[in-house]
Parts: C-alpha cells; structure tokens; sequence
C-alpha cells in the first residue's frame, strides 16, 4: 500500500511539473487568440468642427452670420458661405463579432456614424459606414482571402435589396493589435485612402494602473476619388448612395465661387465656348478634388493588443491639384485655413471620451487577468503541489518500515 501510494505520489508530482513548465510556454501563447464574443462601443467627445453644409450648398443658403458677408450676397456665393465655423461634431463606433466565425478566425463587423450635436436624428447624420473584416484569431491580423468589405453608403429603398458591398483584400490592422505587441512599426489600414500605411511606436505610458503603448500616423493629403470610385466599381454597379458619395468628391464652380483670383487658376475646365467663359463675371469652371490628412494616435495594453484610447486629427479640404494640397497644408496656411474657411470640407480633432477609454480598458484588464493566471499563478501553484508530491513520495520510498 506504501508502495502504491508512494508511486502515486511522484507520477502526480512529476506530471503536475510538466504541466507547470508547459503552461507559460506552450499552453498559455496557443490560448493568446480573438474571443467570438467581441462586443465594445466606443464614442468620441463632441467637438466643435469645421463642416461644409451640402444642404446649404445646394440650396444656395449660406450658414449662420455668413449671409452678412458681402462675398455671400448675390448668385455666385463663395463657398466658403456655407461653411460652418462652430458646430459641433460627435462619432460613434460599435464594434461586434459576426458569421463567419470559427475556431481559427473571427469576423468583425463595425458600424460607425458621423453626426452633428445641435440636430435631431436622422437630420444630424453626416455619414455612416459599416466595415467588415476577418481576423485571424491567433495573430490578430486580416487574413489573406479577399473577404473585407467597406460600405461607404448604406443603401436605402430598392438599392439595398440583396445588396453586398464589394469584398477586397485587407493587408493592415484596424480596430485590435497583436497579443503581445511589440515597441515598433506595424501596418495599419486607412478606410478614407483604402490604403496600408505604417503606424510607428512612440511612447510607452500608464492608463488605469496598467501600461500602455502609444501609435502614432500621419497621412499626408491623400487625394480620394480615385481610390474610393475604383473600389465602389470593382463589383461592376454604383448604387444612387454610392454616386452621390463620388460627386461629393469632386466639385465644379465657375473660379469667383471658389473664391479665386485669376492667377489662382491652375486648370479650368473648358466650356463649349471658351470666349463666353473668359467673359463671365464668375470666372471659368474650376474643378477641385475633395484631399485628405490625418494625424492619429492609438494607445494599447500591449499584451491584449486592446486599443484604449485613440484620436484621430481629421482634416478634408478641396484643392485644385496635389501641389496646392501640400501649399494649402503647410503648418501657416493650415492655421489660416482653420480660422477662416474657404475650401475645408470638414475638420475634427476626434478624441475618445472618458467612457469608452474606461470601458475598453476593462476588457483589455480582463484579457489580462486570465493571461496572468494561466501564466502565473497556476503554473506556481501547480509547480509547487508538484514539488511537495514529488518529495512525499520519495520520501515514502526510502522511509524505513516499522517492524
């Protein structure tokens, strides 16, 4: 009976030894995978903002103490008339798991609306996007399979019967970092430009106790029509939602409406009748493009790749061409443009409330805790229940029998 027990004793030690060196090194990074439950609500400080008003736009009303500007009286209304100075912005993002998803990837689906603070709803909605993409679970990226989609413009009416947005692949993270994530440079994924762009490490910090690493991009003015009319196309059709988003980003005025000056003009558009344009008060017809530039910064607990914080700098303005986006985004002209806008389409120095850093640095927290104990806690304690087995069992061995 000694015999057995004994024997017992140092196959259970032995086997709860291996088990305590296995589980921080084998078990503990084969269980560092996406859970299926992935559900978060994130939400940005409402912010006052520059905002092109289209409605105003197309009506020909300019907004707010604009219409007392001797510029916005007339029929050719600068459009800088119908840009508001001080209104006041807010997003909103919910994040949560879908079908397909299995024990190798997770789907996520991501809806994120745009809205002004002094309407009611749906007359203060500026945009809204669902995104779609497939994680890999155990390295927290995109997979390889052209399976990611991106609606631009939720279609409404007959349009959104059976409706897809077109799939394309996705090659940078977006909306979770790697388990484990190193101090470095990883690609990142930007829905405007559709394009994959490093985001450099560039401090290391603390949030509710724990630490974090910060991310830090910046995309330069990036013209979008191009790369959105590409993607919008590649299934073959636009719906009307997808068309008006297009025409959005490209627009025509005669040079007076764009508030500019003869040798302003880089490339007019040619009417039929090129005399009857050079006669026109308003000057010809200039076509501008709709740019973009962000600054972003993302903070993450490093072994959840859990994003906690995150603000993003968003500036969309119209330019004539690439060389005058880069004049018009120069620090001097940037500030000047900010102060008195005349070709700003929106900007929004976006920037997470209190609620959603919270509520993100919970989840992370939890992540946490199980990675800690299944690679700590339980290992010491299975380590040291194997040690004392070990020893009761030796020493039962060469224990000497009573007679």
């Amino acid at each position: 009976m000694r015999k057995t027990i004994s024997l017992i004793s140092i196959v259970l030690g032995a086997a709860l030894l291996v088990f305590a060196i296995a589980l921080p090194t084998y078990v503990v990074p084969k269980g560092k995978v996406l859970p299926l439950d992935v559900v978060s609500t994130t939400s940005t400080e409402p912010v006052e903002a520059r905002l092109l008003d289209s409605g105003a736009l197309a009506k020909g009303k300019p907004v707010g103490d604009n219409k007392n500007r001797p510029e916005c009286k007339g029929d050719d209304k600068e459009v800088s008339c119908f840009i508001l100075k001080d209104v006041e912005i807010q997003t909103q993002k919910f994040t949560t798991a879908q079908e397909p998803s299995d024990k190798k990837q997770v789907t996520l689906e991501v809806g994120q609306t745009v809205f002004r603070t002094d309407k009611s709803e749906p007359d203060n909605l500026l945009s809204a996007t669902i995104d779609r993409v497939t994680l890999d679970r155990k390295t927290q990226m995109p997979v390889t399979d052209p399976v990611s989609s991106l609606n631009l413009a939720p279609p409404k009416g007959k349009d959104a019967e059976g409706y897809t947005p077109p799939e394309f692949v996705r090659k940078g993270l977006q909306y979770q970092f790697p388990m484990g994530a190193d101090r470095k440079s990883y690609p990142y994924f930007d829905a405007q430009t559709l394009t994959t762009n490093p985001i450099d490490f560039v401090d290391e910090g603390e949030q509710g106790g724990e630490k974090i690493y910060t991310f830090e991009q910046t995309i330069d003015p990036t013209p979008l029509y191009e790369a959105q009319k590409k993607y919008l196309e590649s299934d073959g059709s636009l719906t009307a939602a997808e068309e008006g988003v297009l025409a959005s980003l490209k627009l025509t005025f005669p040079a007076k409406v764009w508030g500019l000056k003869d040798d302003e003009i880089r490339n007019p558009k040619k009417g039929e009748d090129k005399d009857e344009d050079e006669k026109s008060e308003a000057g010809p017809d200039v076509e501008m493009e709709r740019y973009y530039t962000v600054n972003r910064k993302i903070s993450i607990e490093p072994e959840t790749g859990v994003i906690v914080n995150a603000a993003e700098e968003i500036w969309m303005f119209y330019a004539q061409d690439e060389e005058e986006a880069k004049e018009i985004a120069k620090p001097e002209n940037r500030e000047r443009e900010l102060a008195n806008p005349k070709r700003t389409a929106m900007y929004l120095p976006a920037q997470w409330d209190e609620k959603s850093k919270e509520g993100q640095m919970v989840t992370a927290k939890e992540g946490l805790s199980t990675i800690k104990t299944m690679g700590a806690t339980v290992p010491i304690i299975a380590g040291l229940l194997g040690l004392f087995l070990l020893f009761v069992g030796l020493w039962l061995q060469r224990a000497p029998r009573k007679s």
